[in-house]
């Protein structure tokens, strides 16, 4: 058996079906993986062996994989002088070849940064993905905890403080204690006394959603401190830079999730994708830029992305790749 990867680099890949790929990209984590470990490491090698030799292609498809992990390595230089010299067939080939590589690396590595341990630690209520919990604190409010979610609790004589770490999070505050209660998270704070609304860290900001009642955005880290009250049926985003105007939002839509829905109208893939992909371990990533403005509108389940990703495919011109059961790749 061969160990030079590069005897097969002319190949053209096209010729592989997706599946084969799928197989040895699984095996190439999984040698990797078993690196560590002597005796699963030979046992690992020896089932590799036996796949190696079921068919001709897998060696084909193993080498490809190898390939591709190899040419991460190569300088940028290298790729831009290559771009720059008319090499743009081998080099597209093996751009492609290396977002793979890297989008296969990332769904290993977001498995382990899903547990988050750091938010964990810091959590006193912790989701995981696709759980959802119900939370009654001491003063009779209730807060409903979506998908991958985590919030702390800190009630003092002055104040009743709760921080969202991450995720999502449904709040109905009490309004028989006279204290002000107050929602923390990274870009800035939501401050009420009794009322009922929605918070959702996206990235970098916090999406407040009023229900019911009155709350008072503040935003954290910027000079001039200037509180955006919300009315009834508005929401507003907490960014870095300050608190972006008032909005109209649809209260279905947000609160869909609490009904274990998600809802969508004419929105596009991307954000259905973004959505989906906090209620299943792994990654779904959209390859093409065009492909992210499709729009797509239905009410799904959030306890079967998959089932629903499905539909979304047999109803946009769009096609499913999955490399392992964590990456799926739209395309």
């Amino acid at each position: 058996m061969t160990n030079d990867p590069s005897e097969y680099r002319d190949a053209p890949m096209d010729e592989l079906p997706d599946e084969v790929l799928e197989e040895a990209a699984i095996w190439q984590a999984r040698l990797r993986d078993a690196a560590a470990g002597a005796v699963a490491g030979r046992q690992v090698r020896a089932e590799f062996g036996r796949w190696l030799l079921r068919d001709a292609r897998h060696r084909q498809a193993f080498a490809e994989m190898e390939a591709l992990w190899g040419a991460l390595e190569e300088p940028v230089e290298q790729w831009l002088a290559e771009l720059e010299t008319g090499a743009r067939s081998r080099a597209s080939r093996w751009s492609s070849l290396a977002m793979i590589a890297c989008l296969v690396l990332a769904a290993f590595l977001g498995v382990g940064w899903q547990q988050d341990w750091l938010a964990q630690w810091q959590g006193d209520y912790v989701t995981a993905v696709g759980e959802t919990a119900a939370i009654e604190l001491e003063d009779g409010s209730r807060i409903a905890l979506n998908t991958d979610s985590a919030l702390a609790i800190d009630f003092g004589p002055e104040v009743r403080r709760v921080r969202l770490i991450r995720g999502e999070a449904w709040f109905n505050v009490s309004s028989a204690d006279p204290r002000p209660f107050i929602v923390v998270t990274d870009p800035g704070s939501v401050t009420v006394t009794g009322t009922r609304f929605n918070v959702r860290l996206a990235g970098e900001v916090a999406i407040a959603s009023l229900d019911e009642g009155q709350v008072v955005l503040r935003a954290a880290d910027v000079a001039e401190d200037k509180p955006v009250a919300l009315a009834p049926g508005w929401q507003s985003v907490l960014a870095s830079d300050g608190i972006r105007p008032p909005e109209v939002f649809d209260r279905t839509e947000i609160n869909a999730w609490r009904r274990g829905q998600a809802v969508f109208y004419d929105t596009p893939l991307a954000e259905v994708v973004a959505t989906l992909n906090r209620y299943r371990p792994g990654r779904i990533v959209v390859v093409g830029e065009a492909l992210n403005q499709l729009r797509v509108s239905g009410v799904f389940a959030v306890d079967d992305p998959d089932a629903a990703l499905n539909v979304i495919a047999n109803t946009l011109p769009i096609q499913q790749t999955r490399l392992t059961d964590y990456l799926v790749l739209i395309r």
